[in-house]
């Protein structure tokens, strides 16, 4: 089942904080309920996260997957290296400035190896992509204090 889904919103916090906040991988479990288990294995020359160890959950139980980031000016990409239940899948979060904040787009792109009802899978995937996007907003706001107190 291959998904698609593009979520937009505005976050109270200047491009190089929300950039900074995404490039806190270790703290992803704070924002994002997929995700259970992160662990940097590698970093690019700026010191941001290039190849990334996580424990996906996933309907039917966790998956252990390997992301392969990469960054450009304003925005994260990242993609699906190494699944063990056969997932694939890749994204990125576009930071712009924008007037009443810093836009983020995030567009995520997942196939599951196993089937599912496409309406369900949609509709769920939407929603929840949409919540993630919610939380990382308010981690963001709160990035770096946030990385401090943990």
């Amino acid at each position: 089942m291959r998904t698609k889904t593009d979520v937009r919103i505005v976050v109270d916090a200047d491009p190089e904080q929300v950039m900074a906040a995404l490039a806190a991988v270790e703290l992803l479990p704070e924002w994002s309920a997929t995700y259970s288990d992160v662990r940097v294995a590698t970093r690019d020359p700026h010191d941001r996260p290039a190849r990334v160890f996580v424990t996906a959950e996933l309907p039917g139980g966790s998956d252990i997957q390997v992301l392969e980031y990469s960054w450009t000016p304003g925005r994260c990409s990242w993609e699906v290296a190494d699944s063990t239940r056969g997932v694939r899948g890749r994204g990125w979060y576009e930071v712009t400035p924008g007037p009443d904040g810093t836009e983020v787009w995030q567009h995520v792109e997942q196939q599951l190896p196993f089937p599912l009802p496409g309406f369900l899978v949609h509709r769920q995937n939407k929603r929840a992509q949409e919540e993630v996007v919610l939380r990382f907003a308010e981690f963001a706001e709160r990035f770096p204090e946030v990385e401090t107190a943990v």
